[in-house]
């Protein structure tokens, strides 16, 4: 039985755990900076149900270390195997990387699949890859929308002119010219320092007053008589 050592040496050893061969190396450098002495055999396999002896899937070794510090030794060998358990991992995927796929079913539909003619072989045979469809280019596009029919510029709303604003009667116009020339004549005399006490301001506050007076009066705040008796409303 081959074995491998760290160069340390007692007088007793005792098995400590079984682990894959790639990790012994460093596992063993590990132990003797704890200056402990142990050293990596072939592991022999589990015990089959008949008394024979079944082959791990992967290649292992025992570990056997120094039988006076063997607890010392398992705490060191699991802190070492806690460090190294991503190494491990992405190790296993990469190892894995070109093995074949589990799945028995594809991935893609099975509507997809196709029966394996006589003659031909099995493994060659998978997704059938349909050729694509007659798509319409940017030229054909282009001539496409050139042939549909614009809008017609005259086809479509245009409001009708609306009607001009009606222009107000004398009465209407004086009116309001009272109103505003009235406080407007009082305001220039003040800031002209204008004499306004006699006829003057009087005839303004007149002005302004008939003015107003006029313009409530003429207001037309009832509807007019020709609409009917719906107030003009059209259902």
């Amino acid at each position: 039985m081959s074995r491998r050592d760290n160069g340390l040496h007692a007088t007793s050893y005792a098995r400590v755990v079984d682990v894959d061969s790639p990790v012994v190396d460093g596992l063993l450098d590990r132990l003797r900076d704890e200056d402990i002495a142990a050293y990596v055999a072939p592991a022999p396999g589990p015990r089959g149900p008949y008394g024979d002896t079944v082959l791990p899937v992967t290649p292992r070794d025992s570990v056997y270390v120094d039988a006076s510090r063997r607890d010392h030794a398992r705490a060191v060998i699991d802190h070492y195997l806690e460090e190294i358990r991503e190494e491990l991992a992405w190790a296993s995927l990469v190892a894995g990387f070109d093995d074949p796929g589990e799945d028995e079913v594809p991935r893609w539909p099975a509507s997809e699949d196709v029966p394996t003619e006589a003659g031909t072989d099995p493994a060659s045979s998978g997704r059938v890859l349909r050729p694509a469809e007659t798509t319409v280019g940017f030229e054909e596009l282009r001539d496409v929308v050139g042939d549909v029919p614009r809008d017609d510029p005259d086809d479509h709303f245009q409001p009708p002119t609306p009607p001009p604003l009606p222009l107000p009667d004398t009465i209407s116009r004086a009116a309001w010219a009272a109103l505003l020339g009235g406080p407007l004549f009082l305001i220039i005399a003040t800031i002209f320092r204008l004499d306004v006490s006699g006829w003057a301001g009087l005839l303004a506050l007149g002005a302004f007053v008939g003015g107003f007076v006029t313009l409530v009066a003429r207001m037309e705040d009832r509807p007019p008589n020709d609409l009917g008796g719906d107030d003009g409303a059209v259902v």
